[in-house]
């Protein structure tokens, strides 16, 4: 088989297997069990998928999405420029990983979707592959709920509400398959009620709400034009009436955490993003600027790393910039699939990014859901063909030798950003943080737990957003008889979060 050939097949199936293993992937043998393999999986196919791109001819060319794609990608380099923590931004805080090359990787998976689907057995395989992956999750979530664990169930994502963000994309999905009817209509079937139940146990508020609304853009979408208009007003009205039940309702203190609470961050968030409205405090930066903002503490001891809300968390961390960049991008999209809703995989596939769009609106970007949704999008611009395929045939020469050398580039990139990270937390958890340190030097979690002074001043030089790291320091400062350096790490503990105790008294034991 030609080589060509051959990565054209590898290509072609390479988002399917983003889309299972996002769902399914966890790593027991690393520190962070379930975050960090996904965030890793996000972008070693952004990187593997764009470079296997640039060795053969794409399968379809970006079109309308090209520019807003460059600048979605430019406002996030912007961001990471100004950033106030250029190594937060560029490893990303120990399991959030919302870092420069996360972002970068996001839009990656997209284009290379778009890139590498040729043909519809490729996206059906994406399609089927994803709705397969979160149904086991939720059956995992069930197996956990029968089992009585003290967690709420979250079917090995780490956490209850990831779960709900995949659920919300994949039930249109899955909904819009059992429709069809056809041989497999029955596990189709099936798994919408899996997930369906899954969604209960995760008692995820946000997550109905997107799941009402990927249904109800499905109906909107899927149906003759002449309903359009009362289907998209009454769906609007259901998520609407959902957000109200959720406020006038018990529902609202769910799992400890007020609605209202919400309310309070995103005032204060709002505060932060307009002390830096143009390129914001830098991809990840939250968690060491947020507490300057913070008005009350809201949640005794807990430091608030996020603004809990996706529009919020790209303004305050990527500015003006990078949220007009996100919010070009998915107009030029969903244009698009309202210009082409009678195709086949388009009314789908639009629902399912509609569905994240409202859950995410409560919540925050975090890889496993993230990486999907935008995987998801590129499949989706794939299945609308407006752009012609893109044409490379006869290239020769120097050419051919930069577009190898940039392949090779992005697979030392992976290894880089997806395979050393998981390595060395796998160290860290065995107990050798010394290996850790050398595997993933930008990482602060890991220096902290070396705990010399040199090491705790490392971890605070690399930006990590745990107050207690700082009492630490100050603390090791005390020590050595530095009550000034000793004062200084305690005040930025309380910097980062101005209602952490154990900073404030020892403050005032030093007055």
């Amino acid at each position: 088989m030609p080589v060509r050939l051959f990565l054209e097949r590898v290509g072609g199936f390479l988002p399917a297997a983003v889309a299972l293993t996002l769902p399914l992937a966890f790593l027991p043998a690393a520190a962070d069990t379930y975050i960090l393999l996904r965030a890793s999986i996000a972008i070693a196919g952004a990187c593997l998928g764009v470079g296997i791109a640039l060795l053969i001819p794409p399968a379809a060319g970006l079109g309308n999405l090209r520019l807003p794609l460059a600048a979605a990608a430019g406002a996030a380099a912007l961001a990471f420029a100004f950033s106030v923590s250029w190594p937060l931004s560029l490893a990303g805080s120990y399991t959030r990983y919302e870092s420069l090359p996360m972002r970068l990787a996001y839009l990656g998976l997209m284009a290379t979707s778009v890139w590498l689907l040729r043909r519809r057995v490729e996206r059906d395989a994406v399609v089927a592959a994803f709705v397969f992956g979160t149904t086991v999750a939720c059956l995992e979530a069930l197996q956990q709920a029968f089992a009585n664990v003290s967690f709420r169930p979250d079917g090995n994502l780490g956490n209850a509400n990831l779960l709900a963000a995949l659920i919300t994309m994949a039930v249109p999905l899955a909904i819009d398959r059992a429709r069809r009817g056809g041989l497999f209509v029955g596990p189709w079937a099936a798994s919408v009620v899996a997930m369906a139940a899954g969604l209960v146990v995760t008692t995820s508020r946000s997550g109905a709400l997107g799941v009402i609304a990927g249904c109800g853009a499905l109906l909107v979408l899927a149906v003759p034009r002449r309903f359009t208009v009362p289907l998209a007003a009454a769906s609007a009205a259901a998520v609407g009436g959902g957000v109200l039940f959720i406020l006038l309702s018990p529902l609202r203190a769910l799992n400890d955490d007020p609605a209202g609470l919400r309310l309070h961050l995103w005032q204060d968030g709002l505060r932060m993003f307009a002390a830096r409205p143009l390129t914001g405090w830098g991809e990840e930066t939250t968690g060491l600027a947020f507490g300057k903002f913070l008005t009350q503490d809201y949640a005794g001891q807990v430091t608030f790393d996020r603004v809990h809300s996706g529009v919020l968390d790209v303004a305050v961390t990527q500015g003006v910039l990078g949220l007009a960049a996100l919010g070009w991008v998915l107009v030029v999209l969903f244009r698009a699939a309202w210009a082409k809703r009678e195709e086949r995989d388009v009314p789908a596939l639009a629902a399912a990014l509609v569905g994240y769009s409202v859950w995410v609106f409560f919540n925050f970007d975090w890889a496993p859901a993230t990486a999907a949704f935008w995987l998801l999008a590129g499949t989706l611009w794939s299945s609308i063909s407006l752009s012609p395929p893109g044409e490379r045939a006869g290239v020769r020469g120097d050419k051919e030798v930069w577009r190898a050398a940039g392949a090779a580039g992005l697979v030392a990139a992976a290894v880089v950003f997806a395979v050393l990270p998981p390595l060395a937390d796998t160290w860290y958890l065995q107990g050798r943080a010394d290996l850790a340190v050398r595997a993933d030097p930008l990482q602060a979690q890991y220096h902290w737990a070396l705990g010399t002074l040199p090491e705790l001043q490392k971890a605070s030089d690399l930006g990590e957003t745990d107050p207690g790291l700082y009492v630490q320091l100050g603390d090791a400062y005390l020590r050595e008889g530095d009550r000034v350096n000793a004062r200084r790490a305690y005040e930025r503990a309380l910097e980062i979060d101005p209602y952490y105790t154990p900073a404030a008294q020892r403050l005032a034991s030093l007055a």
